[in-house]
């Protein structure tokens, strides 16, 4: 099953109005990850954005492997945010491609910029390389 694509539920849909993550992942073989997340309420003000943690098996710190990229203000809909085998050119509803491998112990954070109330869910695939 490890070799297929496989997805996932990270975060029901709720209003919001601080800085979320979801439970963190475990993939030891799934290397890739195609994030949606559906903004169905813009609360506006200094938006939201998006970032995917890795953590330290160590310490179980986590540490930031994406950029946030640009914050999301005020359009409600369907936002893309790709880890995958090789970059490419954000366009249409991506926000960010980036050619990087997900972590074997991984989360992802939705950083909101102020206190302004908003409602979207995260949801994922991920699959193997």
């Amino acid at each position: 099953m490890a070799n297929t694509k496989v997805r996932r539920s990270l975060l029901v849909s709720a209003v919001r109005n601080a800085s979320v993550s979801c439970v963190v992942q475990g993939d030891a073989v799934q290397q890739y990850c195609r994030l949606y997340l559906n903004v169905t309420a813009a609360g506006g003000g200094v938006g939201i954005t998006v970032v995917i943690r890795g953590y330290d098996m160590i310490s179980g710190l986590p540490v930031a492997i994406t950029p946030a990229g640009a914050a999301i203000t005020a359009t409600a809909g369907l936002y893309v945010y790709e880890l995958v085998p090789s970059a490419n050119v954000a366009a249409g509803a991506v926000m960010w491609s980036l050619g990087r491998i997900l972590p074997v112990s991984w989360d992802v954070q939705v950083i909101h910029g102020d206190g302004a109330n908003w409602t979207y869910s995260l949801s994922c695939e991920v699959f193997p390389g």
